[in-house]
């Protein structure tokens, strides 16, 4: 199924995870405070490690990236964030993306990656654990992350243009690292 067919076929799963997000504290974490720790299980098997812990990225500027596969801001996002991701891996740099996949079914987001194909850590958390520890409040939702595992940037959303704001900051957070 192509990325806006998946968006009216889960109509019942936004509702589920509207009612989930809306039962949620109100106060959202907020830029300087140490991000929640995860250990998650991969979402592509024989892709993505069995088990990802964001204490294995300890050193590096991380994207923990929330996502879902009826979300249509993800369809723009998960090509610019892969092209961004693969750009500065390849630069050397120590960069990673890890999304966090929120479908109650996690062959919804499998799904999706066939159609929108992703070089970066995928995840799953179809429980909603994780989001609920970063306080999400809709899809998709963003936390960067400095070598100390601070956030940095809460990115809420997305359009095409906010790629060059992504990797400005993402930039300044590699300068800044030892």
């Amino acid at each position: 199924m192509s990325g806006f067919g998946r968006l009216t076929a889960a109509g019942v799963s936004v509702a589920g995870l509207f009612l989930a997000l809306s039962s949620w504290p109100l106060a959202a974490l907020e830029v300087g405070e140490e991000a929640p720790v995860f250990e998650l299980p991969g979402l592509r098997a024989g892709t993505d490690s069995e088990v990802v812990k964001l204490s294995d990225y300890r050193g590096k500027v991380v994207y923990v990236d929330f996502w879902a596969s009826w979300c249509a801001p993800c369809v723009i996002s998960t090509p610019l964030l892969n092209g961004l991701r693969n750009k500065l891996v390849q630069q050397g740099k120590p960069f990673e993306i890890v999304a966090i996949n929120v479908d109650m079914d996690p062959e919804d987001g499998i799904d999706f990656l066939l159609d929108e194909p992703v070089q970066y850590v995928t995840v799953k958390d179809p429980q909603g654990q994780t989001p609920a520890s970063y306080e999400v409040k809709g899809m998709p939702t963003a936390f960067l992350l400095d070598g100390n595992g601070k956030i940095r940037l809460i990115h809420e959303g997305f359009k095409q243009s906010d790629i060059s704001r992504i990797e400005a900051e993402v930039t300044q957070l590699l300068a800044e690292l030892p």
